[in-house]
């Protein structure tokens, strides 16, 4: 994919000047039943105006119109891979369609067989483009952007005034105290563990240190809350609790409860030696706060995005004032 704004004006030259001739041979051989050297001449031959059509609809309509409907139906939480995904086969299938409109005019004028002749052509079109875009055109023009990109020294400056964070693992930043409550405690303990260290959450470890669960302050306000009905929301809960309104033996029966009827068994770790970009991710697209650092299924720490986000500023301060 294109790294800066000049490689993806190229990339989209590139990939529509590609696209455009395999489309122009191939509508030419629909039409004719002929695919073989003849289509690919006429192709050369038509291949100008083609691309000067393609290149207007292109950034005119296709890539403006792919991107309003990526990001109408894209969550922002989406990952950017899917984004770009979604605005390919978009792109594709726009293309597809002006593409095929232009060959049908160009074959048959302005007339009702160029109106058969598109949906005639339309189909081989499309299942034809789709694949070629994405596993052929796409990587190659990719190739020689990137190529292109690192001869004239586009991506030079970028690297030069980024500054670099002085992590490159997990394991260079996680935090090594880790505060866990066992899967036999109670509902009890945990709440004391988490007053104590004044943290919102605990991973749930088995006797072999292994995490099995995750619990965090929510939780046990999620359940209480689903004790105490008709509670609506957790800031009534929490006025209530403050206030003493709630079933003392409600509240009494979930601290007696094990703490693995209210954590999370279905955890999310990272390995040890993982990437921060790797992490950064995990809590970019899956809005996690806080994740257990594992080696070898045992935990040995916890990574936090806080603690990762203020790292990464006190990085970019510290370049700006050097600088």
């Amino acid at each position: 994919m294109p790294r800066n704004g000049k490689e993806g004006i190229l990339f989209s030259f590139i990939m529509s000047a590609i696209m455009i001739y395999v489309m122009a041979a191939l509508n030419y051989g629909v039409r004719t039943g002929d695919v073989g050297a003849t289509a690919w001449s006429y192709a050369f031959f038509n291949w100008p105006l083609a691309y000067v059509v393609g290149m207007i609809c292109d950034l005119c309509i296709c890539t403006p119109s792919s991107r309003a409907i990526m990001n109408r139906f894209c969550a922002q939480t989406d990952r950017a891979v899917w984004k770009g995904i979604t605005v390919k086969f978009l792109m594709v299938v726009l293309m597809t369609v002006f593409m095929t409109i232009f060959g049908a005019i160009m074959a048959f004028g302005f007339s009702g067989g160029a109106v058969a002749g598109f949906f005639r052509m339309f189909p081989y079109n499309f299942t034809i483009a789709l694949p070629i875009q994405m596993l052929v055109v796409a990587p190659l023009s990719g190739v020689i952007v990137h190529a292109v990109g690192d001869k004239a020294g586009w991506n030079r400056a970028a690297r030069q005034r980024t500054p670099k964070l002085d992590v490159e693992t997990v394991a260079d930043v996680m935090q090594r105290e880790v505060y866990t409550v066992s899967d036999t405690a109670t509902v009890r303990d945990a709440i004391e563990v988490m007053l104590d260290r004044n943290t919102g959450g605990l991973p749930v470890v088995d006797g072999t240190g292994a995490v099995v669960g995750f619990v965090s302050d929510s939780d046990v306000l999620r359940r209480f809350a689903q004790d105490n009905l008709p509670v609506s929301d957790v800031s009534t809960l929490i006025t209530g609790m403050a206030r003493g309104e709630f079933p003392q033996l409600s509240h009494a029966e979930l601290m007696k409860r094990n703490v693995m009827e209210i954590a999370a068994n279905k955890v999310t770790t990272v390995n040890v030696d993982a990437s921060i970009a790797e992490v950064c991710q995990m809590f970019g697209y899956q809005q996690y706060k806080k994740l257990p650092v594992v080696d070898g299924g045992r935990l040995v720490g916890v990574i936090n995005r806080g603690h990762l986000t203020r790292r990464s500023f006190e990085t970019c301060l510290e370049y700006r004032q050097s600088a």
